[in-house]
């Protein structure tokens, strides 16, 4: 028999076996439970992590939804659509009085953006002009 042992008193008795039929019996059904929960109880704790997570993110999003709504109906005042036009876009309402400060050497916005004048533009006779652009063309 499995895990029997012999008397060391003499007196010829054969000694209860370690491993009975019954404890055999119970280490089956514990090990068929533990392989048939595994899987749930792993399920389970994930989705009590996703749950956490999930619940983190959706603080997040409330959050940011109010900064948003906050900001929306700031945008709603025109106070503040006037300030923010004149703060980022420079624009200046009518009888304000503008000034560009440009750095000693530098050319301002205006300037960069008009480039040279053209020639034509010199020129203030129409003739002379289209006579030009003939020129132009034939060369």
């Amino acid at each position: 028999m499995i895990g029997s042992t012999t008397p060391k008193d003499g007196t010829g008795r054969r000694a209860r076996p370690v491993l009975t039929g019954r404890a055999l019996l119970l280490g089956g059904v514990l090990v068929l439970l533990v392989v048939l929960l595994a899987s749930p109880v792993h399920r389970y704790l994930g989705s009590r992590s996703d749950i956490a997570t999930s619940s983190q993110q959706l603080r997040q999003d409330q959050l940011r939804l109010r900064q948003l709504q906050r900001q929306k109906d700031r945008w709603g005042d025109p106070g503040f659509v006037q300030q923010q036009a004149r703060q980022r876009l420079q624009f200046a309402m009518p009888g304000d009085v503008v000034y560009v400060v440009v750095d000693k050497g530098e050319r301002s916005d205006i300037e960069k953006t008009a480039g040279k004048p053209a020639v034509a533009a010199r020129s203030k006779d129409w003739s002379k002009r289209l006579w030009g652009s003939v020129r132009a063309a034939d060369r």
